[in-house]
């Protein structure tokens, strides 16, 4: 059996969330994105709508980490005593397994199981009884400038929520240089919800690993081909189910584009090219440049809804990836955010990192 390097296939941002919607989190700068195997060079973070060849298979590991602007100690007692429900997050890590399955040329399905570690997180102590007394000693801005009391509620890890996707192709096929697919999927309420801080007390469940809800997902993508390069593009809307605590994360909606860039002429996106299968045992590398969008509505508690958090991030990321002769492929990502449009006040993102491998099987 000959394993193609074209079923290598890339680890891509489906909010899924099943992408990013799956996740919990406190705050839009505080979740991960759920990446889904998609064959095809190019993007790492923006769908292909390229589907796995009939009888194909996928399976890889993609970390993700975002790093966040903290909020100091002196702002958060400000803003719990301002009656203000404000945390900070250092960082959000995500591993995930990810697996596909070419059922025809034109209908994939596929799994994301991700293990999600949250760190540094902190808010400030409201004292609803001592508050009229530190207004008699001196203005509340001395008081907690000398000693801001803060709660450090340390990090929250554990699995997160399974998630379940299929996408169909409906314009295109193997022979073609114009795509374009549907994508329907459910993120299940597998993950943990019931982590506790280092007081002792359960997390918010916004900080747990897992949500405890029910979302749906739906998409579109679109690719065109050239020779050697790609314009990839992607929507996806996920809607979120009331889950653990009283709690609704909120919808999510992720928009991307991509241009990618084969280097070399030994392996093009051409599949009519004479002698194919010799030019599908070169090594490759496959340059991009992506935009990365998101919209995240509020997070609502007992139907109440929490002013800080969602908002809309947009990264540029450029990105890289190594396919092999031999039917693997590694990548990496770096997006750093040029528009933070968040609601409230949030831990806003300094940069986000993706690194994966996977590898493919074909007849």
């Amino acid at each position: 059996m000959y394993i193609k390097r074209e079923y290598a296939v890339t680890v891509s941002n489906l909010i899924v969330a099943s992408g990013c919607l799956a996740f919990p989190t406190i705050a839009l700068a505080d979740h991960p994105t759920l990446g889904l195997q998609q064959e095809g060079a190019g993007a790492v973070t923006t769908l292909t709508a390229m589907t796995l060849p009939g009888g194909a298979s996928a399976v890889g590991f993609e970390t993700q980490h975002l790093s966040n602007n903290e909020i100091d100690d002196i702002d958060l007692a400000h803003f719990a005593e301002d009656g203000e429900q404000v945390h900070s997050v250092a960082s959000l890590s995500n591993l995930s397994l990810n697996a596909a399955y070419g059922l025809t040329d034109n209908l994939t399905i596929g799994l994301n199981l991700p293990y999600v570690t949250r760190t540094g997180l902190r808010e400030g102590i409201h004292h609803h009884e001592e508050h009229e007394e530190v207004e008699h000693l001196s203005t509340d801005s001395d008081a907690i400038t000398e000693s801001p009391e803060i709660s450090y509620l340390g990090d929250a890890s554990g699995l997160g929520d399974l998630s379940f996707y299929s996408q169909y192709r409906f314009i295109g096929d193997s022979d073609s240089r114009k795509h374009a697919s549907v994508l329907l999927g459910i993120k299940m309420p597998t993950g943990k919800t019931n982590v506790s801080n280092d007081e002792g007390h359960r997390f918010e469940a916004e900080h747990q690993p897992g949500s405890g809800s029910w979302d749906l997902l739906a998409g579109l993508a679109f690719t065109r081909q050239w020779s050697q390069a790609s314009l990839d593009s992607n929507v996806l809307y996920a809607l979120a189910g009331d889950g653990s605590q009283d709690s609704n994360l909120g919808d999510v909606f992720n928009y991307n584009v991509a241009l990618s860039y084969r280097l070399g002429s030994g392996d093009s996106h051409d599949h009519r090219v004479a002698n194919q299968e010799h030019a599908h045992r070169q090594n490759s590398w496959d340059i991009a440049v992506e935009l990365n969008g998101e919209w995240r509505d509020n997070v609502s508690v007992a139907g109440q809804r929490q002013d800080h958090t969602g908002g809309n991030l947009i990264y540029l990321a450029p990105s890289v990836r190594f396919n092999s002769g031999k039917g693997w492929a590694a990548y990496a990502s770096l997006g750093v955010p040029v528009v933070r449009d968040l609601n409230g006040i949030q831990s806003d993102p300094k940069f986000r990192l993706f690194v994966g491998i996977n590898t493919a099987f074909g007849d």
